[in-house]
């Protein structure tokens, strides 16, 4: 029985063995490449404009089709002939009947096309590299995308461990505060309404770091659906805010002028392939050249016997150009062409507004970032000052001069300040995201 049962219990380690993973921010980012719905989308695209540019460039080269045709009539077609043609005096309204050909025909041929000349053609392709190199961008844009929500989920997590983690620090030094409380209660050497004040506290900061653990499980929530890794499985970080926290950014070193940036860039292709349709309808009206070949065998019975060497197939062969010109199209191309060229205007006038806009968005990131880090700055030297209050206060409550209300505030201060200190982290974090990104430097 029990080497019945020991293969499964050994499953059963190895499958959660498996099913636990811990990431660094860049293994995420890997992770998330491979499984992230949008970016793997945004690839499928990018996949789908080559192939539209293949299909832009095979419509101008030669197309070879074969053909192949049976028929067997049943009452071979007749004609009337006039009777004149027989007798030069019958009647010229006299006609005679006759039958020309056999019963059984049959056709098998091969023809050549060959696009020439076509305005209309040279323009669509180059609107289908232009397309291609659009997609390209974009798939970019989804990448630096998928990568923002990828490090702030991440970025998330590490502020809520910390938070818990600080909280639970002070916990713990409440809790040899609340002892020593306690005992000098007993002792009657400070009143009674002394330890509950701090027993309250010690209750808030409790539901504070159930808070918090529950805020730590859904943050790790959010970071599996946005790496697509399974909710049902444990996922760890390998990371801790104090690695990263300092990494700060040299903002000479991020001056880039706004045709550099990927959202000017973008749609600097879109208005790049309004203009090319635009051309595709105005050069519509060009006469477009093709030339084409054909050779054809025909075969022409009594008798099904097409592959007797007795009687022959007769060929027909010739070649020959096509000129397509457009003479009157009922207004339509005229009002497509217009259609495409007020496209093209909107085109232009979006790009004009959105590099002003990018302008006010590096200057307003880059401003945020500023106030960030002396925000982040300030609360480091707020909570210095806060330990070093909670220190004294501690030590004359020990002392009798002071009250357990002032210790508790005291207590509540100094995690106040550790928690505006981390959030200063987290916005100071978010703010450099938000520059990076803003820049392509992901």
């Amino acid at each position: 029985m029990k080497n019945s049962i020991l293969p499964f219990i050994c499953l059963f380690i190895c499958s959660n063995v498996i099913a636990q993973k811990s990431f660094s921010i860049d293994e995420a980012i890997s992770y998330a490449t491979s499984n992230n719905i949008d970016y793997k989308n945004a690839l499928l695209d990018l996949e789908i404009a080559d192939q539209r540019v293949a299909e832009s460039v095979s419509s101008g080269l030669p197309k070879i089709k074969g053909s192949f045709g049976f028929q067997n009539y049943i009452d071979i077609p007749v004609t009337v002939i006039p009777a004149s043609v027989f007798n030069s005096q019958a009647d010229p309204n006299d006609f005679q009947e006759a039958q020309f050909g056999t019963s059984i025909n049959s056709t098998a041929g091969i023809r050549l096309d060959q696009l020439i000349f076509s305005a209309t053609y040279i323009a669509g392709l180059k609107a289908a590299k232009v397309y291609r190199v659009l997609t390209e961008k974009l798939t970019q844009k989804s990448l630096l995308d998928t990568k923002e929500k990828v490090i702030a989920a991440y970025y998330s997590c590490l502020i809520f461990e910390e938070s818990k983690r600080n909280l639970s620090l002070s916990l713990e030094n409440l809790n040899t505060i609340q002892s020593e409380t306690s005992i000098l209660v007993k002792e009657g050497l400070i009143e009674a309404i002394n330890e509950d004040q701090i027993n309250l506290l010690y209750l808030s900061m409790e539901n504070q770091i159930a808070q918090l653990d529950l805020q730590t499980k859904n943050a790790i929530s959010v970071l599996k659906y946005v790496i697509g890794y399974p909710q049902d499985s444990i996922l760890t970080l390998s990371e801790k805010l104090s690695s990263i926290e300092n990494t700060f950014l040299n903002l000479e070193n991020l001056q880039v002028s706004v045709e550099e940036l990927l959202d000017y860039q973008i749609l600097n292709q879109n208005r790049a392939l309004s203009l090319l349709t635009h051309k595709m309808n105005t050069v519509s009206s060009i006469p477009s050249i093709s030339g084409f070949f054909s050779h054809q065998q025909n075969a022409l019975r009594n008798e099904f016997n097409l592959f007797s060497s007795e009687q022959p197939w007769y060929p027909t062969t010739f070649w020959g150009i096509n000129v397509s010109i457009p003479i009157f199209t009922s207004g339509e191309s005229l009002s497509i062409t217009k259609q495409s060229k007020l496209n093209l205007k909107k085109a232009e006038n979006t790009l004009a507004m959105v590099k002003e806009g990018l302008k006010q968005q590096m200057s307003q990131a880059t401003k945020e970032y500023s106030i960030a880090k002396i925000a982040l700055e300030n609360d480091l030297e707020n909570l210095s000052l806060s330990k070093k209050i909670l220190s004294n206060t501690s030590t004359k409550f020990k002392e009798g001069l002071k009250s357990g209300l002032e210790l508790a505030q005291a207590q509540n201060q100094e995690v106040s300040a550790q928690n505006k200190l981390t959030q200063s982290k987290f916005n100071l974090l978010l703010a450099k995201l938000q520059l990076e990104k803003l820049m392509n430097k992901l």
